[in-house]
């Protein structure tokens, strides 16, 4: 039976963070009603970070005030605190029922959209924001999210332009646009955003393990192993940036190097089944079948959909002289929608 080559899994790990950035309205208000001293009361505890609390004062402040558009503002702003999105959203809804011309309302309705996926919303929202006055880099910001989200590239580095325009040190901007960029094949331009990235905050991991996914697609394989050594420093549980580094080292053929880092990504995480196929592919090209064997057993048991990993250990079957057991696996493989299906059925007749 010829041997089929194996093919490897390989992950990738662009990342997007949505960091809050919507301000509560600590305006204190005057007078001693009971609406006043509650909203006053919900502004303290607010800026204390004790959002349940803050939520009863402000809740308090409406019921005697049923008109209040701050408390229903801040009410919003702490709801989003406590990833209450869709109460935030019917909290700034109303504030803005009471006054149109909230800029700060429209952006932190979009901000809470965009938690909860509603990006067309979301961007409707930030333009409404814009066009009420609305001048601070984060809308924008925001809206090259919803955009990116939406898969409109072009349109999101539009937009996280814009918010490097209004902030220069941004650096969440230049990482989301290294991010966009590398979508549509600009890989050259997400290397020197990310590189901004770290250079602004060299405490982002993230960064350097995208950094490094970038100089891969570009065959710069010494630059991203530094680069995913990096964020190891910075994260050494960063398990995903383990099996990246694995993954170019696999690249390099420094297959023991990749079976090591294949080893510590799971290591830090038991379940992480693409790293046990790509260590098997690994001892698969040491001709280590046994192993390799056991590896992909180990995938399928973690995922039993795993197309690849049943085509991999089809092949080291096959090597352990099992050619029934690699039709079988190469069948599953097939069942489960792995590509290039010719390459493992036309000798399992």
């Amino acid at each position: 039976m010829k041997k089929i080559i194996s093919l490897i899994f390989i992950t990738l790990h662009f990342v997007t963070f949505v960091n809050s950035q919507t301000n509560v309205e600590t305006t204190i208000v005057a007078g001693d009603q009971e609406a006043e001293l509650a909203y006053n009361r919900g502004i303290q505890d607010f800026l204390a970070q004790d959002f349940p609390k803050a939520q009863i004062e402000f809740t308090d402040a409406i019921k005697y005030k049923p008109n209040f558009e701050k408390a229903y503002y801040n009410r919003g702003i702490t709801r989003n605190e406590l990833n209450d999105y869709t109460g935030a959203i019917a909290d700034f809804t109303v504030a803005l029922e009471i006054n149109k011309a909230n800029s700060k309302a429209y952006f932190a309705r979009g901000f809470s959209r965009v938690n909860i996926n509603e990006y067309d919303a979301a961007i409707i929202d930030f333009d409404s924001a814009v066009s009420k006055g609305y001048t601070k880099a984060n809308v924008n910001y925001y809206r090259g999210m919803a955009n990116f989200s939406l898969k409109k590239y072009s349109e999101a580095i539009i937009d996280f332009n814009k918010a490097i325009l209004a902030k220069e040190d941004y650096a969440y901007a230049y990482h989301d646009r290294a991010g966009a960029k590398s979508q549509i094949g600009d890989y050259e331009g997400a290397v020197l955003d990310y590189l901004k990235t770290v250079e602004l905050n060299p405490k982002l991991g993230f960064a350097y393990n995208n950094l490094g996914l970038t100089q891969k697609e570009l065959k710069q394989f010494d630059e991203a192993i530094i680069s995913y050594t990096k964020a190891l420093e910075i994260n050494p549980e960063y398990y995903t940036a383990f099996n990246n580094r694995g993954l170019v080292k696999f690249e390099k053929e420094d297959y023991n190097g990749a079976i090591e880092d294949f080893q510590f990504a799971i290591n830090y995480k038991n379940t992480y089944a693409a790293a046990y196929n790509n260590m098997g592919t690994a001892q698969l090209k040491l001709k280590n079948y046994k192993d390799a064997l056991k590896s992909f057993n180990e995938a399928i048991k973690i995922d039993e959909k795993f197309a690849q990993a049943y085509a991999n250990r089809g092949t080291a079957r096959e090597n352990l002289r099992d050619f029934d057991g690699a039709c079988a696996d190469w069948k599953k493989a097939v069942e489960l929608g792995i590509e290039n299906p010719q390459l493992y059925l036309k000798e399992c007749n």
